[in-house]
């Protein structure tokens, strides 16, 4: 428990819930206090909840407002993947315009599609089908480790055509494994969210391999890196990239990291 000493008129603030309390008067044994908080902010003597109809009451709307803020946090993850997923199928359909690669854009115009679908989806709250990947090849080595094939099979896309050899993985283990069979790329693009064997997890399975080592990584997420400093201290990592990603600057960087 924080303990703290307060004067008549001063407050305490507790800004993460925009709430505020003020030391109103000092009495013989009663302090009166005033809380400012908003309407969202369910505020009780304890002698109330100590009424079981009203305490059963209280804790069913606090577990509702609990999932429903699991579920907007969910949602806004999703739709955030989605918006990346879409920003870069915008740019790989402009690159292959403007190199008339025509027969590949119905492609990428049917992977923007299901996003676009996704994206409405996810706001109604419907489950969406996962389209069929496709299967591309081409010269630099990039692995992309990305567990979303929209987002991995669109980012791979657009290093295609500027000239990369692309190997994906949907997650850590396959990304393991794949160095495994066709050895070091010269560049790791790996989503920090991960199924089976997660970003951090892999990142310091290839910085302790001696064949592995050398590697560029470069982390990609939705979330703030503070987020995942702690599994990954003393780990080396050459970029990170927020999401959504402006898929012309990644090139322009990946490009500056391969250099040095």
């Amino acid at each position: 428990m924080l303990v703290l000493s307060r004067r008549p008129n001063q407050r305490l603030v507790l800004p993460i819930i925009n709430t505020s309390i003020q030391i109103v008067a000092i009495k013989p044994g009663v302090v009166r206090i005033g809380i400012d908080a908003p309407p969202d902010v369910a505020v009780f003597r304890e002698e109330v909840l100590q009424q079981p109809a009203i305490a059963q009451r209280i804790a069913t709307e606090i577990a509702a407002q609990r999932a429903e803020l699991a579920m907007d946090r969910e949602l806004r993850h999703d739709l955030r993947n989605r918006l990346n997923a879409t920003t870069v199928g915008l740019a790989l359909l402009r690159k292959q315009i403007e190199i008339g690669q025509y027969d590949s854009t119905r492609d990428t115009l049917d992977r923007l599609e299901f996003e676009l679908r996704a994206m409405r989806d996810s706001l109604d709250q419907r489950p969406t089908p996962v389209p069929s990947q496709a299967a591309h090849t081409k010269p630099t080595r990039a692995l992309i480790v990305e567990d979303d094939s929209n987002e991995r099979e669109l980012l791979a896309g657009f290093l295609r055509l500027a000239g990369f050899d692309v190997l994906t993985a949907r997650d850590g283990q396959d990304a393991l494994e794949c160095l495994k069979r066709v050895g070091q790329p010269d560049v790791v693009l790996i989503d920090m969210i991960l199924p089976r064997y997660d970003g951090p997890s892999t990142i310091r399975a290839i910085r302790q391999h001696p064949d592995w080592n050398r590697v560029k990584i470069c982390a990609m997420t939705g979330h703030d890196r503070e987020r995942f400093q702690p599994s990954l201290a003393m780990t080396p990592i050459d970029r990170w990239y927020r999401k959504p990603l402006d898929p012309q600057s990644l090139l322009q960087d990946l490009n500056l990291v391969l250099a040095g």
